[in-house]
């Protein structure tokens, strides 16, 4: 069930990809989004995650323009999934969907995690949003 709630949550987040902050609180990740330059670290679940926010177009609160950030996700077994380098919104968002497998495994510590049981973790949160029975 827990791994239903996080599925929920994180594809929550991806239809709302604006508004990390609500996801990093849900998460247990710092409170507050800081885009000041500052490594930032904590947890996402059972993945250890830093970033790091370049704020280069000054204004404060939104990840647009010219805007950069590095990410690095470590799983449990110490496996790291790195952007390598700062990157724009557009850049980010093509490398988060080019890792994901290996994101949200990293984010549910299961090293098991494939397109299958994605598939299946997916109708299962569908049936859970549409209020019908799991049995």
């Amino acid at each position: 069930m827990k791994q239903i709630i996080v599925f929920i949550m994180f594809s929550f987040s991806l239809l709302f990809a604006d508004q990390w902050d609500g996801f990093f609180k849900e998460s247990g990740f710092p409170r507050k989004v800081i885009d000041d330059g500052s490594v930032v670290k904590g947890k996402i679940y059972q993945a250890k995650v830093t970033y790091q926010i370049s704020n280069n177009d000054g204004i404060k609160g939104n990840f647009e323009n010219n805007d950069t950030a590095k990410v690095t996700v470590t799983n449990q077994k110490g496996k790291v999934i790195s952007t390598n380098k700062f990157m724009n919104a557009t850049e980010l968002r093509t490398w988060a969907r080019q890792n994901f497998t290996e994101i949200f495994s990293s984010v549910l510590g299961d090293e098991e995690l494939n397109k299958e049981k994605i598939t299946e973790l997916t109708k299962l949160a569908s049936l859970v949003l549409l209020n019908k029975n799991l049995d």
